[in-house]
């Protein structure tokens, strides 16, 4: 199951198992290194009293003062410890009745040091076995020695096992006390990873709770943990992205119906009256024009709104090919230039021939059959639609500029937006608003710009449309 909370679960459990076991090891290392450091110290005082009782006769034999039979705590064939005592060369001198006749390893360490060494009895008693090399005092404060002093060898052995019972039982107390602390583990870690989840739990349940209707709410940032805060502020950043869209959405469809609405009542009234009453030829041929202009209005409308949906369409690709400006230009007017000629609307273009940009010229040519309509439709009658263009920090900065008397400068912020006219020109169903929304979502797509400034004067005022593209690398 992938599921975070089990998870988050299994490796702080994980982790703590390990913690404990480690910690554990640690304890039992620490209580073994006591326990055998003071068995160790307690061999070394009794080899170094064995030491004392060890003497060389003027004989040149060693032996042990009083002999071995007067050391009651090595007499005793079940005590727990022993010791042989061996000359240099591994001849065995003497050796105490507890070990009987089996062997007690030999090992020493440099002359005076003696070497600590674990090793195991004939009936599988673990002995801690201390072993030293030294000289043998003399029996005589006087004695001559002839030659080299010999040295002995004394091994020294004790049963640990006091020292082992001790390891067993902490053992026990450990494996206990770390089964009992893993069992309160398990309880706490799923205890708090439930309780550090909460948060995340409670933010799906809001996240749940968000429809179409609800989208203006927004997510308490600060009160979360800050590991869901980004979540939650981009959560809120989509909230409000969709919010947009869904009112842009509801706006533009509630247009479009008021829009279809007036020709499609025009239609359905031409219809009624053909129906209802009788008429001439040249009557039906008068109807049936109007119904023609009803319906190219309409075709024009729904034009209008598929190009918005290619500029809205992001996944669209884009072509980019080198567009020569002039060109296209002169190509965007061609359509346009009988209504402007009717209106006494020129074109005056002064863009050179090299100037060009890199874009797709299909979006590119109903970007700016969209600007040069708009100029043939409102520019002042008998007025000229001037077009330059000029080449500025790796962009073509395209400006369009006609003389107007409708717009104000408080118009200048709505010109982009879709299905908005001037009052005056409600009265002519042929435009619908949308063309320079289409120009600004087109620029965008194609990645430009579309600006709109207005300079007033004397004679009224000019618009001055501004169309950045990138231009030819």
């Amino acid at each position: 199951m992938n599921s975070l909370r089990v998870r988050l679960m299994w490796h702080l459990f994980a982790g703590g198992v390990l913690l404990l076991g480690v910690a554990g090891i640690a304890l039992h290392w620490q209580a073994k290194s006591a326990l055998t450091a003071e068995l160790d110290a307690s061999l070394r005082v009794a080899l170094q009293s064995l030491v004392t009782l060890v003497e060389l006769e003027p004989d040149g034999n060693i032996t042990i003062e009083g002999g071995v039979e007067n050391l009651q705590e090595f007499n005793k064939p079940d005590a727990e410890q022993m010791f042989v005592l061996c000359s240099a060369d591994g001849r065995e001198i003497a050796r105490s009745r507890s070990l009987g006749s089996d062997p007690l390893p030999v090992r020493t360490g440099d002359a005076g040091l003696p070497e600590f060494f674990d090793a195991t009895f004939h009936n599988g008693t673990a002995l801690r076995c201390a072993g030293i090399r030294f000289l043998p005092r003399l029996e005589e404060e006087n004695q001559a020695v002839h030659g080299p002093r010999p040295e002995a060898v004394l091994v020294l052995g004790r049963a640990r096992g006091t020292v082992d019972r001790s390891l067993v039982a902490l053992r026990t107390a450990l494996a206990l006390t770390g089964a009992g602390t893993i069992a309160a583990l398990a309880g706490i870690v799923g205890w708090g990873v439930q309780r550090g989840l909460l948060p995340i739990k409670q933010l799906g349940e809001s996240v749940a709770n968000v429809d179409a209707t609800s989208l203006s709410m927004r997510f308490a940032v600060e009160p979360l943990p800050v590991e869901l805060r980004p979540i939650a502020q981009r959560l809120n950043d989509l909230l409000a992205r969709l919010e947009l869209s869904f009112a842009r959405e509801r706006r533009f469809t509630a247009t479009a119906a008021h829009e279809l609405r007036t020709p499609l009542a025009e239609l359905r009234t031409l219809a009624e009256v053909n129906l209802a009453t009788p008429s001439s030829e040249g009557e039906c041929i008068e109807s049936w024009k109007d119904a023609l202009a009803t319906t190219r209005r309409m075709e024009a409308l729904a034009l209008h709104l598929l190009e918005l949906t290619r500029a809205e369409n992001t996944q669209r690709i884009v072509r980019k090919v080198r567009v020569v400006v002039a060109d296209a230009v002169v190509a965007a007017w061609s359509p346009h230039e009988a209504r402007a000629r009717a209106r006494g609307v020129g074109l005056s273009s002064a863009i050179t021939p090299e100037t060009a940009v890199s874009s797709d010229p299909v979006l590119l040519g109903v970007l700016l059959g969209n600007l040069c309509g708009n100029a043939a439709e409102h520019a002042r009658a008998g007025s000229l639609f001037i077009v330059t263009a000029g080449r500025t920090n790796g962009t073509v900065a395209i400006r369009f500029r006609n003389r107007t008397d409708a717009l104000e400068e408080m118009d200048v912020a709505h010109l982009f937006e879709r299905f908005w006219t001037k009052d005056e020109a409600r009265s002519d169903a042929r435009h619908h608003g949308l063309g320079l929304s289409v120009a600004h979502d087109f620029a965008m797509v194609l990645g430009g710009s579309l600006v709109a400034r207005l300079h007033k004067d004397r004679d009224g005022g000019e618009l001055e449309l501004v169309l950045s593209l990138p231009c030819v690398t």
